[in-house]
C-alpha cells in the first residue's frame, strides 16, 4: 500500500507523543507491533520483523537483569534499556518512512504544506546525505582492505594510528566534498525555484491515510488516557 508521505509524518509525530505518554513496557510493545503491521503494508515486512525481534531480545534482557542487583553497573543498564524503549517504537517508523518514501515525495507533500523553503531545502539535503556518505563509506572500507587494513574494532585496537588515517580522514574529507556537490546539484536543480513543484507520483489523502490517522490516534488518546488513570 502507498500512503501520503503527509500521513507517514503525521503517523511518526502521533507515535512520538505516544511513546511520550506511554504508561508502561506492554503498550510500548503493542506499539511495535502495529509498526511491525504498518511496516508489512507499505512492503517492509522483513525489515520491522528483524527490528521488532531485536526489540524482543533487548527487552527480554532488560527484564532478566532487572532481577539482578549490580549497583551502578545496574543503573547504566536500566538507563540503556529504558532509552532503548523509547526510541524504537519511533525509529521502526522512521525507517519504514525514510526507506517507502522517495524524495521528491516528500518535497511535493511540503510544498502541499506551504512549508517555508527555510525547512524543505534543508531536509531534503539531510536526506540525500546519508545515502551519499554510506557509499563512500564502503569505497573507503575498500580501500583499506585492498592496502591490508582491517576497517574493523579489532584493526582499530590492533593498529590505531594507521586505521585512524585510513578511515576517518578520507570520511571526513569524503563528507565535505559531498556536501559540496549536494548544494550545487540540488541549485542546478532548482530548488530554488518558487513555482509550485510537480511529482510524477500522484500524492493524495486516501481512506488508508484516514485510517492509519485514525488508530495512530486512538493509540495516542489511549496512552494519555492510562497514563492519567495510572
Amino acid at each position: 500500500m502507498r500512503f501520503d508521505p503527509r500521513t507517514k509524518l503525521a503517523l511518526l509525530f502521533v507515535w512520538a507523543l505516544a511513546v511520550f505518554f506511554s504508561p508502561g513496557l506492554p503498550f510500548e510493545a503493542g506499539m511495535m507491533a502495529l509498526a511491525v503491521v504498518f511496516g508489512a503494508l507499505c512492503g517492509k515486512a522483513r525489515l520491522s520483523v528483524a527490528m521488532f525481534a531485536v526489540y524482543c531480545v533487548t527487552m527480554g534482557i532488560a527484564i532478566a537483569l532487572a532481577h539482578v542487583n549490580l549497583g551502578i553497573i545496574s543503573t547504566l543498564f536500566n538507563s540503556f534499556f529504558l532509552l532503548v524503549r523509547r526510541v524504537f517504537p519511533c525509529g521502526l517508523l522512521a525507517a519504514i518512512i525514510v526507506s517507502t518514501t522517495q524524495l521528491n515525495e516528500f518535497m511535493s507533500a511540503f510544498s502541499k504544506m506551504r512549508c517555508p523553503r527555510e525547512v524543505t531545502i534543508p531536509l531534503a539535503v539531510m536526506m540525500r546525505y546519508v545515502p551519499a556518505i554510506r557509499e563512500d563509506w564502503g569505497y573507503i572500507k575498500d580501500a583499506m582492505r585492498m592496502r591490508g587494513v582491517s576497517p574493523t574494532l579489532g584493526g582499530f585496537l590492533r593498529r590505531p594510528g594507521l586505521t585512524v588515517e585510513c578511515l576517518y580522514v578520507p570520511l571526513m574529507m569524503s563528507a565535505l566534498n559531498v556536501a559540496d556537490e549536494l548544494s550545487c546539484a540540488s541549485v542546478a536543480r532548482g530548488i530554488e525555484n518558487p513555482a509550485p513543484r510537480t511529482c510524477y507520483l500522484h500524492i493524495e489523502f486516501g481512506a488508508a491515510d484516514a485510517a492509519a490517522v485514525t488508530v495512530a490516534v486512538a493509540v495516542l488518546a489511549s496512552a494519555i488516557v492510562l497514563r492519567i488513570v495510572a
